[in-house]
């Protein structure tokens, strides 16, 4: 019995450090470089097509934003605004005919972020040596005899045998789906700043049309920068989340009864890859708060 409870655990743990050495591939590969830089030409390609309406749509916001200089400003102050907007307007037709670059030097920067965290290791489960112990000490049977702490000794090994044969196989099932999860986020992170930089464009030219609508291009540059960084979030939180959820119950394990034990390193082990999971899902969230 002891052998198939080991078993299990370790088929968890060994999907987990599989699927997560796949995972990390992901949190490093650059945007640009991804399925051999396919994707990223065809973002190019849709880039170039879409970035034609980027002066003409600068012109208009800038026409507007005279407009509401002349109209809500004081006379004294009009030569003033309009200044400031031309020279705004001036900007963003010289970072509209360089943002490919810039964008292209975000990744750049963004990657070099992700490499300097590393993710060679820190990322693998493992049984540790608490939990070997306790499914070896709850699932050794007692010594005969006939009392009946004997019989309430084996009663409770039977119990630990079947406790840890179901967390066993609801562990593997929770690794499958953690891990999936935080894979799918993994594709996401290198899709996600693919996806709007054709738009980018757009966004920068609506910076022509004063400081209320100029927030766009900021927002979308805060925006892009946060997702091609969030890959390197998401190897702080699996690195950090295995360190800490492995150790974070073993301290408080002594004096406590075998099924005890059994419950707390099985719900220990369970919790570690969801919550790992769910951080990681919510890495966007995180990023827009801290920037």
């Amino acid at each position: 019995m002891e052998t198939v409870v080991k078993a299990l655990y370790n088929a968890s743990f060994t999907i987990w450090n599989t699927l997560m050495e796949l995972a990390m591939t992901l949190f490093s590969t650059s945007p640009v470089t991804a399925a051999g830089g396919s994707p990223y030409g065809t973002v190019h390609s849709l880039y170039n097509s879409i970035s034609a309406a980027t002066i003409p749509i600068a012109t208009c916001f800038f026409v507007i934003a005279i407009y509401k200089s002349v109209i809500t400003s004081p006379p004294e102050q009009q030569a003033q605004r309009f200044l400031m907007d031309s020279v705004r307007y001036c900007i963003i037709l010289f970072v509209a005919a360089h943002l490919w670059e810039i964008l292209g030097y975000i990744i750049e920067f963004s990657d070099g972020i992700t490499a300097g965290i590393g993710t060679a290791s820190g990322y693998r489960l493992s049984m540790g040596g608490d939990l070997e112990r306790i499914i070896h000490e709850a699932l050794e049977l007692p010594e005969f005899e006939l009392s009946g702490e004997w019989i309430g000794k084996l009663f409770e090994a039977l119990g630990c045998a079947a406790l840890l044969l179901i967390g066993g196989v609801i562990l593997v099932l929770v690794m499958v789906a953690s891990c999936l999860s935080i894979i799918s986020s993994a594709f996401q992170r290198i899709l996600k700043p693919l996806i709007i930089m054709p738009f980018a464009g757009i966004a920068v030219a609506m910076g022509a049309g004063g400081h209320e609508i100029g927030r766009s291009m900021f927002q979308f540059l805060k925006t892009f920068f946060g997702f091609c960084i969030s890959g390197a979030m998401m190897v702080v939180i699996i690195k950090t989340g295995c360190t800490l959820c492995t150790n974070l119950i073993s301290a408080g394990l002594e004096g406590n009864s075998d099924i005890e034990n059994c419950i707390m390193m099985t719900v220990q082990a369970s919790i570690t890859p969801i919550v790992i999971s769910g951080l990681v899902k919510g890495t966007d969230s995180v990023i827009s708060r801290m920037l």
